[in-house]
């Protein structure tokens, strides 16, 4: 997306923004005289280069403008099989006539469902080893790059497609000998990036106003990932077992159609698992609100969006974001890291039209791509103690340092993009 008029003064902020990320990550160092500069760089360099890479050279554009389709076509079938088990409430048409179309949207049975069908597509390409292949190539590129282990390169390679609970079962075996920071770097990406499943589900959310949803949410996490690991180096610098004992990455599936079986079982849990924690987080903003609201003020109900985007605010400037629209920016952001992205995402689609110009509506939807919010901690912190309960001490530990390195890798790609938008 390119953004006219923008003005100097939001390409100086933005500049300004990219040191002041890496600066607050130094401060929450834990040895700020040994400042890692080659992870750092690498990373940064990385994180810019492949924004270019992805959002400027044709070729790869367009690849992903044909991706984009393959992702409406994914998700026409979703919704051919929500309607044929819902009917009109999964998409169906309706047997009546529907004055706001926009007010028939169901999130659990139109966008949800979309989880299943992408659990089971990936089992089956992972049984043909289509992704293991780009998960040994990315892992390899890791390596070289930032010295990091096998199992660490392993790992985040897998979370853009698996997520952040699926990718370290593939290393689950090496977890208890990781080093404390390999651990943090692991943590850290998990928040950093949307797996493949989620990311699906939220394109389709916001595609009405962000176009080519899906393909802005795959670069965000693509380019985040480097930078990631650069921000785990920063904060927890040089500490590495550097294991290079090789992984075996094979199908755990007999045939074809057991990965489609077990993935899409696989896949009902994680739906379960979101529709219980949406349930619960939108009903305790709901709750906060309404105290919030009882309290003696003049004006306008005190929200917690309110109070959040007015604490983010220092941090949105950072990035760039035009003037007018950093209150707003912040309180979703907040709301995004206080309950989820899929709440900040549907807050961000409710907002009238025209209350966000196109780059702050581009800077917000790279800021919010990721999973970096207080609930996916606890949901990181749980899975990786019960995959290796040696290390459930320091899990627990790292577990918000690994959440404010996100949420400042996150800004960082936010503020590149901005940057990028006023690149003709």
């Amino acid at each position: 997306m390119i953004v006219s008029d923008v003005a100097p003064g939001e390409i100086i902020r933005g500049l300004i923004g990219i040191v002041a990320f890496i600066g607050l990550g130094w401060l929450l160092s834990e040895n700020k005289r040994a400042f890692p500069v080659k992870p750092v760089l690498v990373g940064l360099a990385c994180q810019i280069g492949l924004a270019i890479l992805l959002t400027r050279v044709p070729a790869i554009t367009a690849a992903f403008a044909a991706a984009t389709h393959g992702m409406d076509a994914l998700q026409a079938a979703s919704r051919s099989g929500s309607s044929f088990m819902f009917g009109y409430l999964g998409g169906g048409p309706a047997p009546f006539s529907v004055a706001d179309p926009g007010a028939a949207f169901i999130f659990a049975f139109q966008a949800l469902p979309a989880i299943l069908l992408v659990g089971a597509l990936s089992a089956l390409l992972w049984h043909w080893k289509i992704l293991i292949w780009i998960v040994r190539g990315a892992a390899w590129v890791f390596g070289k790059l930032f010295g990091v282990s096998g199992p660490v390169g392993v790992s985040t390679s897998a979370c853009v497609f698996l997520g952040m609970v699926e990718a370290p079962l593939l290393i689950k075996p090496f977890l208890p000998r990781l080093s404390r920071g390999e651990l943090f770097i692991i943590m850290v990406d998990g928040l950093s990036v949307i797996g493949g499943s989620m990311m699906i589900v939220l394109g389709a959310l916001i595609s009405a106003k962000m176009p080519n949803a899906f393909s802005h949410l795959l670069i965000a996490s693509l380019i985040s990932t480097p930078m990631a690991i650069g921000m785990a180096r920063l904060i927890i610098p040089g500490d590495s077992t550097a294991t290079h004992e090789p992984i075996v990455l094979v199908s755990p599936y007999r045939s074809s159609l057991e990965a489609l079986t077990f993935g899409t079982l696989d896949a009902v849990k994680m739906v379960l698992n979101i529709a219980g924690l949406l349930i619960v987080f939108v009903g305790l903003i709901a709750l906060i609100n309404m105290g919030l609201a009882a309290l003696p003020h003049s004006g306008a109900p005190i929200t917690l969006g309110f109070l959040l985007g007015k604490l983010l605010t220092p941090i949105v400037w950072l990035t760039g974001t035009p003037l007018p629209d950093l209150q707003t920016v912040g309180a979703l952001l907040g709301t995004k890291v206080a309950a989820n992205e899929v709440v900040a995402y549907s807050d961000m689609m409710a907002l009238p039209e025209g209350a966000l110009t196109p780059k702050s509506l581009l800077i917000l939807t790279y800021a919010l791509g990721s999973f970096g919010n207080v609930g996916s901690v606890a949901i990181l912190i749980g899975s990786l103690s019960a995959m290796a309960p040696e290390k459930v001490g320091e899990v627990v530990e790292l577990g918000f340092k690994a959440l404010a390195a996100a949420f400042l890798t996150t800004c960082l790609t936010a503020t590149i993009m901005g940057l990028l938008s006023a690149w003709p």
